[in-house]
């Protein structure tokens, strides 16, 4: 039962963001216990859900791993490691009207999300009996899971907020991991009541963000579904040693906050403890290592104009449904009653408010 949970969620979220996932591959793998998916590129509509002004212009994961001790399982911790996540971002600041294709797309989202609710209902009705066994042993899994990320760059380049001057940002992280510890700060398997006071300890390694000014967007000779994880790495700047890539080349770049390294660590008290001892429910206390921040006067100019450009893509996105699909010269009297309808609506809004 608990597998064809872990099937079920893996799919669901995992077949949002990633091409050729097979469910019946990843349900065998499942029940065997270990997890491993490797080479998949994510979907050019992996943010379309969040609508936000940015869309995936290529992405690549190199692998996921997820090992399950289902005969221990409640004993020893899942292990759950993310390697290689390699993103190009590009503006989708573009509002285009409700064409049929858009509409076709909505249908489809709708029967995805129906048919989601439909799976979560019978697998929460194959589960009621076991209601509290399984909420006990969910929040003994997620308590002590034991998570490991590694080299992640993740790129911005926009061409049309400020023309004429293209730019990029990205983050790039070499390790993060996370694990449950005691109060000795070392590893450990909390269970039972000790879900209640919990300890973690996370260890972030390279980690650093930055903002190029007045570059040229990264250009390949192929396609990106067509190209090879050593030419991923490469095009992400990862260093390849002794045929595996774990680190990354930093080329030149403008750092708003250069490559840093540091740890944290979490707290969460019990209820009764916090009142007692009058500390924090949850604490906090994150250790980095020589941290410097810089940002240049071309890169705050192009960061105004980015801020600008969402701006008017958030306000564009409210009218999206009203907005002609043809150009302004064909159709000037549709672009007019456009232009009335949004006017007419604003002053609607302001009026109820």
């Amino acid at each position: 039962m608990l597998e064809d949970q872990v099937a079920f969620l893996l799919q669901k979220y995992l077949g949002n963001y990633v091409r050729g996932l097979s469910k019946e591959a990843l349900k065998i793998s499942v029940w065997n216990g270990d997890v491993e998916l490797k080479n998949m590129q994510l979907r050019p509509e992996a943010l379309n859900a969040l609508k936000l002004p940015v869309r995936v212009k290529a992405g690549f994961l190199g692998s996921v791993k997820l090992k399950v001790p289902w005969s221990r399982l409640g004993q020893e911790p899942v292990l759950v490691a993310l390697d290689h996540i390699l993103i190009l971002a590009e503006p989708a600041t573009q509002v285009e009207g409700s064409s049929e294709d858009a509409i076709q797309e909505a249908k489809k989202l709708r029967i995805r999300e129906l048919e989601t609710r439909l799976l979560e209902s019978q697998q929460h009705l194959k589960s009621e009996t076991n209601t509290s066994w399984l909420g006990s042993l969910i929040s003994t899994i997620i308590g002590n899971l034991k998570l490991s990320i590694t080299n992640i760059h993740i790129r911005y380049e926009d061409l049309e907020s400020n023309p004429g001057h293209p730019f990029a940002a990205g983050a790039t992280l070499s390790r993060l991991s996370a694990v449950t510890i005691d109060d000795f700060g070392k590893e450990t398997f909390a269970t039972g009541g000790a879900l209640d006071r919990i300890q973690k300890f996370a260890e972030l390694e390279r980690f650093a963000f930055y903002f190029d000014s007045d570059i040229h967007p990264w250009s390949i000779d192929k396609p990106w579904e067509e190209l090879l994880p050593s030419e991923w790495n490469q095009i992400f700047e990862l260093e390849t040693k002794g045929g595996k890539s774990d680190s990354f080349v930093l080329k030149e770049h403008s750092y708003i906050l250069q490559p840093v390294t540091g740890d944290a660590k979490y707290t969460k008290l019990r209820l009764d403890e916090s009142r007692n001892t009058g500390q924090a429910l949850q604490k906090a206390v994150v250790n980095l290592d020589s941290v410097t921040l810089c940002l240049s006067k071309d890169g705050y100019r192009d960061i105004m104009k980015l801020a600008d450009n969402f701006a008017a893509f958030n306000k564009r996105l409210k009218y999206a449904h009203y907005r002609p699909q043809i150009p302004v010269k064909s159709d000037p009297r549709a672009w007019w009653k456009y232009a009335y309808k949004v006017v007419t609506d604003e002053m609607k809004a302001a009026r109820c408010m």
